[in-house]
């Protein structure tokens, strides 16, 4: 698959795909998350990016916010790989800037929890939409605690992990934007 030779970086991001990783592999992966300021939605907090040593002020918990702080640590000389839950606004707000600077190279979304998924249906749609029209290989991971299960995610187990998920077809489900010359055959390639 063209994307896989393409990507050169992976990151996890927020809260969900953090939960999934025991927290001593979380700490050596590269990462963004979001830690409030307070209890009070709404207000600001900081975005947390494992590769930067200093924390980006996020002025409130908002799609807009959280893009203004992403694109200021993002790194737009590797073509990544996103791992979240699209219904978390920082990964909508990491796919929007990731896409805007070119270096998206495939998203896999954690599969969504809670209500959170059931009241953002709209939004995970136009997400996908958008993905689905610049052609970003898009995919759900099924059952992430499994597809996560006592490893360390770093690019070359996570090819490894794609190339046999998809060829297996049990964790990891195509949603949308492979060329017709990238499209998986019946044996998962």
């Amino acid at each position: 698959m063209d994307f896989l030779a393409a990507a050169s970086s992976l990151v996890l991001v927020g809260n969900h795909a953090k939960s999934l990783i025991p927290r001593d592999v979380f700490s050596s992966v590269h990462s963004l998350t979001y830690v409030s300021g307070s209890v009070t939605e709404g207000t600001g907090g900081l975005l947390l990016d494992s590769s930067k040593s200093n924390p980006v002020l996020c002025l409130s918990y908002t799609p807009e916010s959280l893009a203004d702080a992403i694109n200021t640590s993002l790194d737009e000389s590797s073509n990544t790989i996103l791992i979240g839950d699209p219904s978390e606004w920082i990964m909508a707000a990491a796919l929007s800037q990731y896409m805007d600077s070119k270096v998206l190279a495939a998203a896999f979304f954690v599969y969504p929890v809670g209500m959170a998924a059931l009241d953002s249906r709209k939004e995970l749609a136009q997400l996908i939409l958008q993905l689905k029209s610049k052609n970003i290989p898009t995919f759900l991971l099924r059952n992430p605690e499994v597809f996560f299960e006592g490893v360390e995610p770093n690019l070359p187990w996570f090819v490894q992990q794609l190339q046999e998920g998809i060829s297996m077809g049990t964790h990891i489900e195509y949603l949308c934007g492979l060329s017709q010359s990238s499209t998986i055959d019946s044996n998962g390639r």
